[in-house]
């Protein structure tokens, strides 16, 4: 947008006066500055003109431009002698300048594509050593998995025949337990017996003691007096033959 009051009719009156020539140069002025060449600028370039007779004519010079960009020589035709110089070595210049940054373009396209090549092998030797160890870890899981599940099915097995070693001792204990308590019956019926018996025996002792001891007593009495008897006797006999 052009900043700035005008007077009424200050447009028309400078549109006449400025050609396409003017504002081609001008642009192309700018633009070999370094700048972009727009309406507003084109117009504080030349100090006048209509900016709506700048915009109309602008349009037909990025046309001529692009036509320029795109490589077709005969926009040259279209343009007035004294600029046909300046653009074609402009038109010249802008082609070395594009082939020169798509050369660079190129190579720095190839210096990516290349390291991206690298980096995608480099990756992928990542994932292939990272799947290779991951695999290697599953196997040692899964061995070491079925060791357990072996080890453990060996301790099941060895705990059921302890737990039947178990039962069957509890149950030879059992049978030891009730035998040895039908012996200890036994066995104190058989003392409950000889005492009784015992005790019987020795009630009826002392009668048949008394009665014997008489007898025996007689016996010993007619020992003794005999005895006597027969030193008296043998001390008679000695005392007649002396």
């Amino acid at each position: 947008m052009i900043s700035g009051k005008r007077a009424y009719g200050e447009g028309r009156n400078r549109g006449a006066t400025v050609s396409y020539g003017e504002i081609e140069r001008a642009a192309r002025d700018i633009m070999a500055k370094g700048g972009r060449p727009t309406v507003e600028g084109v117009y504080k370039a030349l100090g006048r003109g209509s900016p709506n007779h700048i915009s109309v004519e602008m349009r037909k010079f990025w046309k001529n431009q692009s036509a320029l960009n795109g490589g077709d020589p005969l926009a040259l035709t279209r343009l007035p002698p004294e600029l046909a110089d300046t653009a074609v070595g402009q038109w010249e210049q802008a082609l070395r300048l594009a082939q020169q940054n798509a050369t660079h373009d190129d190579n720095a396209a190839r210096v990516h594509l290349e390291q991206l090549r690298r980096d995608t092998d480099a990756r992928a030797r990542s994932v292939e050593l990272r799947e290779k160890e991951w695999d290697m870890a599953a196997r040692v899981r899964e061995r070491t998995l079925a060791d357990t599940r072996e080890q453990v099915n060996l301790l099941m097995k060895e705990l059921a025949t302890d737990r039947a070693e178990l039962r069957a001792r509890d149950a030879r204990i059992t049978d030891l337990e009730s035998q040895l308590e039908e012996h200890r019956r036994q066995l104190s019926t058989v003392i409950a017996r000889a005492v009784a018996r015992n005790r019987a025996l020795a009630a009826k002792r002392p009668r048949h003691a008394s009665r014997a001891k008489p007898k025996k007593q007689i016996k010993l009495k007619k020992r003794a007096a005999s005895t006597r008897t027969r030193r008296r006797g043998k001390g008679k006999t000695h005392g007649q033959r002396q």
